[in-house]
């Protein structure tokens, strides 16, 4: 147990996973605030599973006590769901290639044009009747390309002109920042209007608080990530064992994404292979699997260049491979799921809300930091460390020890009484002096 403060008067205990023990006791009963808040994320990003964490923060926060009138804004202007730009993987692709300070200023000029044209005219709008703000859901506090500084910059920004309280909720925090990147996080917190910070796992809370959350009266108190309620969100009810047998979801992500986001990654050459030997190894012990992906256009192309030779495993139809286009469908898809092998986040956190065993694909932190969180460290597999042969035993191993009931339960409590603590923050906030 340690202790840590996350406030100025406040002392918050934590447990041998890093969480307060606030979420583990009872229910908590929050002062309403009906609230109108703006929940500032990447909501309609190619990617569902960041619509699925949107999705459900924008209705657990609703159902804690905000106002109805409480929505999210996505960070790049975007206003519906939509497959995204089939350009993207090219210039992913081409910023990879270039050195880093290189990189900084090929983006500078595009950040400038996007923030003046696009970006701040769309949050200005949107809290033209909002009470306060909300920084809330995925791996929003890194500093990828400059991209997300630039854009809470802005948010931030925006919300001191209206004197309009920040919360930031259920974020991951990323290390790796640069100079410049610092320097836009430190002048948004200058403005002295962000109230409280809530990360989503030990390993953010502790970057945070080094980065900027000590220096500034403002360290972080760790929550369940938001997505953890998607089982509640999409109405999965619980699984029932005895059901026929489900296929296994493999969830297809591009070696050009992993390579952009991860500092070591496989080759394409060595990813499609460990691809084909993980599922000729689940479609030789009779498994039916379904090829799937979170969305992302680089995704889709991968999923569709393998297509072939997935096909070519079984003769009878072994292999589906379904298009998912809401985070609604993609949660009700994993949950029909026997198990799920992902590198995605978030194909992980829906797999667990709904009971699914599942393999996770090692490539960034943020997801060793997540398994820790739910003691499943031994369900993470790191490909070409481990054979895709091996991967398919340790995802059957997995299957066949499932996911307890009560376990699952208790964690989905958690994640709702973290989003009844952000809730109850801002109603003290609003009702302030």
């Amino acid at each position: 147990m340690t202790a840590c403060a996350s406030s100025p008067n406040d002392a918050v205990l934590y447990d041998d996973v890093g969480l307060p023990y606030v979420l583990r006791g009872p229910a908590i009963r929050p002062h309403r605030s009906d609230a109108r808040a703006r929940i500032f994320n990447v909501k309609y990003s190619p990617n569902l599973g960041d619509g699925l964490l949107s999705e459900c923060l924008e209705q657990a926060l609703i159902e804690s006590g905000a106002a109805a009138d409480t929505w999210s804004v996505d960070l790049a202007g975007r206003t519906g769901y939509a497959s995204g730009p089939e350009g993207r993987a090219m210039q992913m692709r081409v910023l990879h290639t270039l050195p880093d300070p290189l990189r900084r200023l090929a983006v500078r000029l595009p950040l400038a044009v996007q923030s003046r044209r696009l970006w701040r005219p769309h949050y200005r709008q949107a809290l033209a009747e909002a009470d306060c703000a909300v920084i809330g859901g995925g791996n929003l506090i890194t500093d990828l390309d400059l991209n997300f500084p630039t854009k809470i910059g802005l948010v931030v920004e925006e919300c001191a002109r209206r004197s309009l309280p920040v919360f930031v909720y259920g974020c991951g925090v990323s290390e790796h920042w640069s100079a410049r990147g610092r320097a836009l996080l430190e002048r948004a917190l200058d403005r002295r209007v962000i109230r409280r910070v809530f990360v989503r796992d030990e390993r953010s809370r502790h970057i945070w608080n080094e980065l900027a959350g000590t220096a500034w009266g403002l360290e972080a108190t760790p929550v369940r990530d938001p997505g953890l309620l998607a089982a509640e969100r999409y109405g999965i009810p619980p699984r029932n064992e005895n059901d026929e047998p489900r296929p296994i979801g493999i969830n297809i992500t591009s070696p050009i994404a992993l390579r952009y986001h991860a500092r070591e990654a496989p080759s394409p050459t060595e990813l499609e292979a460990w691809y084909l030997t993980l599922a000729n190894a689940l479609v030789k012990q009779g498994h039916r699997i379904a090829v799937f992906t979170n969305g992302s256009p680089e995704d889709r192309a991968e999923a569709r260049r393998l297509r072939p030779a997935l096909q070519a495993l079984s003769a009878h139809g072994a292999v589906s491979f379904p298009e998912l286009s809401t985070p609604a469908e993609l949660t009700r898809f994993i949950a029909g799921l026997g198990a799920v092998a992902a590198f995605r986040m978030h194909a992980v956190i829906a797999a667990y809300s709904c009971g699914v065993p599942f393999l996770a694909l090692a490539w960034d932190p943020k997801l060793d930091a997540f398994l820790s969180s739910i003691d499943r460290e031994q369900w993470l597999c790191r490909p070409l460390q481990v054979s895709g042969a091996a991967a398919a035993a340790q995802l059957l191993d997995a299957m066949r020890k499932g996911i307890p009931e009560p376990e699952r339960r208790r964690v989905i409590g958690q994640a709702r009484r973290g989003v009844i603590m952000l809730q109850d923050e801002i109603a003290r906030e609003l009702t302030r002096p």
